[in-house]
């Protein structure tokens, strides 16, 4: 008996381009089917084809191929009492079976029978029962490739056998023949992941059946579909949920070929499948999804777009707060010395005195609402642009044996950071916005809490990005029209998790649209009039006249994209290697230096302030900053490595009238104040007597060691040297060498020319 590849194998390239035609497999591939048989066979192999194939089939071939595939699925037939089974005339049997042979379906061979029992010890046919006292005749049998013979008998009893109605049975039903594997892939096509636990198949189905059921499910699949096919769809909830094959290939002019693209594609989703209904091809959907449909509320469309609407009355300007919060820090990182609490926070006694200079609304966590945590929010961001970061920790030697604790410093990206353009700043933090899980936003004014910890804030903030990008620069839009196309048709557009507990699943969508104005709304208005507006991306219009006044909030009611906001968007945004544009570069100095100390920048210039933060101390930073100049912040500066006449020549460059004289002479006295230490680690070599130094320190084969002098018998190195490289070197120049602590132990006892003493040693 030969297997379907060597039928196929057998064929004439116009008998594959038939074959290929009648299962709907698809066009030929550029060199013809011959090239390319397994491509063919697979597409055989497939209920959807089958059906297709079947359409093609005469009443008689029908009859007469279901009875050689018989009901017990033997797959072979005596070709002399054939006849008598399938109620034929000779000459429409015949016909009938010449046909099937065209086709490569049904093929002849002399075989080996016992009884009604097939035999071929090639094949692993072997009788069984009564039938192996009977004796082995030969005789023609009529057969059907195994490959396709369980595909082709399971599309003949939708005609032969009296069964349900596949377009009235339930979901769950259409499920039960799926193997877990399928049912897994089917969760997934719809983000439902197994949490672990335990479920039987029959449970799983169940529970994935109850879920799928519901009309978010439906419309989840809908937005996965290609044009064509979601067109498809309509078109059956259009005509009652069920449609014959011959009836869409009117509608549509498709061919086959597409047509069973477009059913395997809605069997993936199992919105959608294919039958025979009273010897006809049918489309369907299962009829409690079709149910479900049409009795779920109404839910009016996604809108087209952003609405329009009149400016406001009352207006907040889009203002860069962020960026001006982020500088005020890194100037008390420069102006005081923050180690941070065992858990990773800045202490309670100075976030108190920087919270007061910083713009941006309070933040609290979703455990604690108590906490304003917008002051960490920024340390972390400033941390992971590179803008700060924490020093090493020391640890002294004994007997002290202490660390010197971590502190905030100035990051390795900072000075690039200082010469970016707002509009490339602004961009690289929305970057981060974007993705932040640390980076909390507020919620709405009429926010009343559901769930609101399954919510994901990058799916909230990537719709607002990209909605919002449609946008027209100081065009004014209501934010209803905003929400409402975030939302869409989907409740479940900011909770993809929620979405794929097996557990709830979509049939938690209920609940969830009516929860949705007073929680996933508020969420999306609250993220967009705070991080987004203190990006400086939009301004913000309102109804009430008091919205502006600090201690009410109000959720606004319009929006406009700022010009920044609009560049940033557009992926305009200056890059980073280029110098932003500063007052300074067109002859108009931004910066006063007064009398009393005081440093006023009088419109925003980003490379002036940041080149003021290491010796200035910020008192506000803002559409015009204030800094004050003091005796510890010119110190500090100084010991960091700015000196003093770099500090007045900055100062003089940038100031609209140059530096007062009271202010000069004030600064150089402050300078001279200066008093400075440096605290190293150092490896000590005291050796027996001055010539033996004098003979190591004039060594060339030491000099990699960067050895100094530090008196008659004593030598000093980095505490980072290899003391065992040392020791050898040492060794070879006939230096004998003991190392030894500060305790006293002896690490290595010999005749003694050097002692080196490890640990530290302040200077």
């Amino acid at each position: 008996m030969k297997s379907l590849r060597q039928v196929l194998a057998d064929c004439t390239d116009p008998q594959l381009e038939q074959i290929a035609h009648i299962w709907a497999v698809g066009n030929p591939p550029a060199k013809g089917w011959a090239y390319y048989p397994g491509r063919l066979e697979q597409g055989m192999r497939d209920l959807i084809a089958t059906r297709f194939a079947w359409e093609h089939f005469s009443p008689d071939e029908r009859r007469l191929l279901y009875t050689i595939l018989g009901p017990s699925a033997r797959n072979w037939a005596v070709r002399n009492e054939l006849p008598k089974k399938v109620d034929l005339s000779a000459a429409r049997y015949k016909a009938a079976l010449e046909s099937l042979k065209r086709r490569a379906l049904v093929l002849e061979v002399l075989a080996k029978i016992q009884g009604n029992q097939l035999v071929d010890h090639r094949m692993g046919f072997y009788s069984y029962g009564d039938a192996r006292k009977l004796p082995i005749e030969a005789a023609d049998i009529l057969y059907v490739p195994t490959e396709i013979a369980t595909y082709l008998y399971t599309v003949g009893r939708e005609f032969f056998l009296p069964q349900p109605e596949r377009t009235k049975i339930t979901f769950e039903k259409i499920l039960t023949p799926l193997y877990q594997s399928e049912l897994d892939e089917l969760s997934r096509r719809y983000g439902i992941e197994l949490d672990g636990s335990y479920y039987s198949r029959t449970d799983y189905r169940s529970m994935l059946a109850a879920s799928l059921v519901q009309p978010e499910a439906t419309l989840y699949a809908l937005q996965q579909l290609d044009a064509q096919t979601h067109n498809l769809f309509s078109l059956l909830c259009e005509r009652d949920g069920k449609l014959s094959v011959q009836a869409i290939r009117e509608f549509t002019s498709f061919d086959d070929a597409t047509l069973a693209t477009m059913f395997h594609t809605l069997a993936q989703y199992a919105i959608a499948f294919d039958t025979f209904l009273d010897e006809a091809h049918v489309l369907y959907v299962p009829f409690d999804i079709y149910k479900n449909l049409k009795e779920a509320p109404t839910q009016s469309s996604a809108s087209v777009g952003l609405v329009s609407c009149a400016a406001p009355s009352v207006v907040r300007p889009g203002d860069t707060i962020t960026l001006d919060d982020l500088a005020t820090i890194i100037g008390t990182v420069y102006q005081q010395d923050i180690e941070p609490t065992k858990v990773g926070t800045v202490p309670k006694r100075i976030a108190a005195k920087i919270e007061p200079l910083l713009r941006g609304k309070p933040r609290t966590e979703f455990m604690n609402q108590e906490e304003n945590v917008y002051l960490e929010t920024l340390f972390t961001i400033a941390q992971e642009l590179g803008l700060i970061q924490l020093s090493r920790s020391v640890s002294l030697p004994p007997p002290s044996g202490r660390d010197i604790k971590q502190r905030y410093e100035p990051g390795p990206t900072l000075e690039q950071w200082s010469h970016m353009g707002p509009a490339e700043q602004i961009r690289r933090l929305l970057q981060l916005w974007i993705n932040s899980t640390r980076w909390g936003d507020i919620v709405g004014a009429n926010f009343r809490d559901w769930y609101a910890g399954y919510v994901d804030p990058k799916a909230v903030r990537g719709s607002l990005i990209t909605h919002i990008r449609a946008g027209l620069a100081r065009e004014w839009y209501t934010v209803a029209s905003l929400v409402q196309l975030i939302r869409g048709q989907d409740p479940f557009v900011l909770r993809p998790r929620q979405r794929g507990i097996p557990s709830l699943g979509y049939r938690k969508a209920s609940e969830l649209r009516q929860h949705w104005d007073t929680c996933d709304k508020e969420i999306v208005i609250g993220s967009l009039s705070s991080s987004f507006f203190e990006l400086g991306m939009v301004a913000l219009g309102y109804q009430e006249a008091d919205a502006l006044e600090a201690e009410k909030y109000f959720n606004p009611e319009a929006f406009t994209l700022t010009e920044l906001g609009a560049t940033v968007l557009s992926g305009e945004a200056q890059s980073y290697s280029s110098t932003p544009s500063s007052p300074l570069s067109n002859g108009h100095r931004s910066l006063v230096v007064q009398p009393s100390f005081e440093l006023l920048l009088l419109q925003p210039d980003l490379l002036t302030l940041y080149s003021l933060l290491p010796f200035a101390q910020v008192n506000q930073v803002g559409v015009v900053s204030r800094l004050t100049l003091t005796r510890e912040s010119v110190l500090r500066a100084i010991a960091i490595g700015m000196p003093i006449e770099q500090i007045l020549q900055l100062l003089e460059e940038r100031s609209q009238k140059g530096v007062p004289q009271n202010v000069a002479y004030t600064l150089r006295d402050w300078a001279k104040l200066y008093k400075g230490a440096t605290i190293s680690q150092i490896v000590l070599l005291e050796v027996t007597s001055e010539a033996v130094a004098n003979e190591i320190c004039t060594s060339v084969k030491l000099q990699e060691f960067g050895l100094r002098r530090l008196g008659p018998c004593a030598i000093a190195t980095s505490s980072d040297v290899n003391l065992q490289d040392l020791r050898r070197a040492l060794d070879k120049l006939g230096i004998a060498v003991r190392i030894s602590t500060d305790t006293g132990v002896t690490a290595r006892v010999a005749p003694t020319n050097v002692k080196v003493i490890t640990g530290g040693r302040r200077r």
